[in-house]
């Protein structure tokens, strides 16, 4: 909970959650101008003013909860005819790698401190902190469970079979992201399958990023 946070704990994960959110759409918005698609530049989302990206409820549930969102960024498929489905995969792909992105530099700034000698504590645990956020925004963005990039890409790259079939339950694939979050949350971590599912990786990822 939130009032269990140290103070670099929630600075880090304030400048992780703001910087990862903000790139993480502005990569969408960027991606989708450069094939074609104007749509979220008429509408000021090719910014990296944070106002522009950050929903204030989805930042707060992410600093307490480690959940949240921000502000999706429209985009029209049909901009990128006659490859409408190529380029939807690679516009949703474009902000979980941004996270990845945002998590090397700043484990590479960790790296280049620690070697340097100037690496307190303090700043370690901030550093760190923003790197382990946008890991886990990276990751949990993967899912292939709607509204989360994971589904765009998958309804891409999928057989039209198993894609068709996402498709047709994409309502339900959005209840179950919404059980699997609420399930961790209360019964306090006991019953957790998004932490089964994703801790080795972030762990691992953490472990070779910093």
């Amino acid at each position: 909970m939130l009032y269990n946070l140290t103070p670099e704990i929630l600075l880090g994960r304030v400048i992780g959650l703001v910087i990862g959110f903000t790139l993480h759409e502005w990569a969408h918005a960027f991606t989708a101008y450069r094939l074609g698609d104007n749509t979220a530049y008429r509408q000021g989302r090719l910014t990296l003013d944070p106002r522009a990206h950050i929903e204030p409820l989805g930042i707060i549930l992410a600093l307490i909860a480690g959940f949240g969102w921000a502000r999706p960024v429209p985009i029209n498929p049909r901009a990128f005819y006659p490859h409408e489905t190529r380029g939807l995969v690679i516009v949703s792909l474009a902000g979980p790698v941004m996270n990845l992105i945002i998590a090397a530099v700043f484990g590479s700034a960790i790296r280049l401190l620690s070697a340097a000698g100037m690496m307190p504590g303090f700043l370690y645990t901030v550093l760190a902190t923003v790197v382990l956020f946008n890991i886990v925004l990276f990751l949990f963005n993967l899912i292939p469970l709607a509204p989360l990039d994971g589904y765009r890409i998958a309804v891409g790259v999928l057989p039209y079979q198993q894609s068709a079939a996402l498709v047709r339950y994409e309502r339900e694939t959005t209840l179950a992201l919404m059980l699997i979050i609420m399930l961790g949350a209360i019964t306090n971590g006991r019953l957790d399958p998004l932490g089964t599912l994703l801790g080795p990786p972030i762990r691992f990822l953490f472990r070779t990023l910093v």
